[in-house]
Formats: C-alpha cells, structure tokens, sequence
C-alpha cells in the first residue's frame, strides 16, 4: 500500500512553475528522504500534500484519502507534521503544549500528559518541560516539535528539515528514533545533511526545478549510479613509477587524479571493475611498489547529488570512501 500518492503534481507561482509533472509513491512502513537542492520545490510539495495549498493539476492521496485544498482531510488524524520552524504560543509550557496537541487528537488529558512527559524525557526536555516555550531556544522549540509529532503515535509523519537546529548528537539522537520507526509507521523528512539522510532511510525521493530526478531504495540507487572507481595510495617515493605502471593495466580507463591525501584514484572500464579490485594490487606489489591503501571507491548520497544536480563527480572535490 502506498502511503503517499503523488501523480503529474504541478503548482505555479505567477511565471514560476514551482512543480511539473511530479509523480512518485511512497510504500507504507517506509521512511524516505527527500531531498533536492534549495528552490527544488520540496516544502511546495510538503504543503500540497497537507492541503494547506492549492494544486494547479495532479492527482495527490495521503492514507488512501485524495488531498484537495480546502476540503475536509479525515487522514490528518492519523498523521503529524513538522514545519523547519515551528511555532508555539510563548506562554503555554512545553508540557502544556504537548497536552494541548494530544485534545486535538483525541487523546484524554491523562493520557496526553503520561505521554507527553515520556516525550519530552526522551527529547531531553524534561526540565524544560515546565518552563514558558517563549524562553526556549530554536533548537529546543525542535525537539519539542517532534515530541508534538510522535505524541499521537501517527501511522504517517511529515517532517521538514527536522533536525536543521540540532547540535550533531542531537541529530544522531532523532534520527536513531526515526530508525525504529521502519515497518511500523511512515516517514517523508526533507534534510540537507545527506549523510543522516543514507544513515536512516529505506527509500529515497531527489527532485530538482520541480521534477523527479531519482525515486527508490537507497541500496538500488546507489547500486545503479556506482562509479567504477579503484582507489590507491602509494608511498610518496612510488607514486610517479605507480602510475605509469597503473596506466598500462588492461582494464584502466583513466587516471583520474589524486584526492586530498595524495591516493591516486583510477577509472575503470565498463564491466571490469572485479577483475581490477582483484588484481590492481597484485601487479604493483609484483613491481615492488608499496601500497599504504587501497579500496574501491564507494558512492555515497552526497556525491550522487553533487552529480545529479550540479554535473560535478564529488570524486573531483574528491572525497571518494574505500570499501
């Protein structure tokens, strides 16, 4: 089942066409990125998908309920949703606030308020919890955000950069959670930090200038737009003659360059890239050379963004992992 329907979605501001023709699905149980540069249309997608604005044409459901603006959506009971910046009223506590999210869904107030302390030890605002939210910072308002998501324990969670003000820990802390929630709920979360982006989804949605660029699992898209790429690192005395000996290689296309540690990293023809991870080596300890390190180059999220949306290999920046 899909939790997230979206077909030919298109939206335009005056002359800009925010969306064209943006379909893509997302499969209940699922948490998926999405991801694109700024100005791809991501929150536009975001607030069609609530109803909070209008469609030009397409077709969107959430939960199996078709999404219009302006109509009541009976899915938003059985969803939660987190702006980059949320808002609360200044004089209400951190508590209060979860008390008062958990009467709109329909919680009773004991219940809300056993959960929402749970929450807000968990999103370590247990303290906080009974001071004023005018006196939190934006990091703190966050988490407290969160905390207002996960209270209803909602089948579909939408979340924009929801860990834009957090410290590194704290994201750790918030996508470890998120983790926990594959099989059992559905996440759509936007985010700029790629890595935390791989760590943690199953799927993945890239669109850019409106469009889809990529849609599917994490593994198979990586899989898909692997570089056949070797990199070795040489002992600095061995790097010129290691070259010339890499070159002759039946199966090297290039020499690509060299990344910030001085490793030499190796284009490999189409279909032969065991045969060079096997052998590679091999042929420079034969010639005597010493090899320090060596591994194939493994495509991460951030460098297949850089390529898909910008034209640059990452591995031109370089900074290639070995596997």
């Amino acid at each position: 089942m899909d939790a997230i329907y979206v077909d030919n979605l298109t939206k335009s501001f005056g002359q800009l066409k925010a969306l064209s023709a943006l379909s893509f699905r997302v499969k209940a149980g699922t948490v998926c990125g999405f991801i694109g540069p700024n100005g791809a249309g991501k929150t536009t997608t975001i607030r069609i998908l609530l109803g909070l604005l209008p469609k030009d044409a397409g077709t969107v459901r959430i939960l199996g309920e078709e999404v219009n603006f302006g109509r009541e959506l009976e899915a938003r009971k059985r969803l939660a949703y987190l702006p980059q910046d949320p808002v609360f009223p200044d004089r209400h506590t951190g508590l209060e606030i979860l008390e008062l999210v958990g009467g709109l869904y329909g919680m009773s107030p004991a219940a809300a308020r056993e959960r929402g302390k749970a929450l807000l030890r968990e999103f370590h605002l247990e303290k906080a919890g009974k001071q004023s939210v005018g006196t939190y910072s934006r990091g703190m308002k966050q988490r407290l955000g969160l905390a207002a998501c996960f209270l209803p324990e909602p089948e579909l969670l939408i979340l924009d950069e929801p860990v834009s003000a957090l410290d590194p820990e704290g994201r750790v802390e918030v996508f470890d959670i998120l983790k926990q929630l594959k099989g059992k709920a559905t996440v759509l979360f936007s985010s700029h930090i790629l890595d935390d982006v791989e760590r943690v989804s199953n799927a993945l949605v890239m669109i850019r200038e409106g469009r889809k660029v990529i849609e599917g699992s994490i593994e198979n898209i990586l899989n898909r737009y692997a570089v056949d790429r070797l990199r070795v690192k040489l002992r600095p005395d061995d790097k010129v003659r290691g070259k010339e000996v890499i070159r002759k290689l039946p199966w090297v296309e290039s020499l690509w360059g060299e990344d910030e540690t001085g490793a030499v990293l190796v284009d490999v023809r189409p279909g032969m890239i065991e045969q060079a991870v096997d052998e590679t080596i091999a042929k420079l300890v034969g010639e005597g050379l010493r090899v320090t390190e060596y591994g194939r180059v493994k495509t991460d999220l951030e460098s297949l963004f850089l390529r898909l949306n910008t034209g640059v290999d990452q591995e031109q920046r370089p900074t290639g992992r070995a596997r």
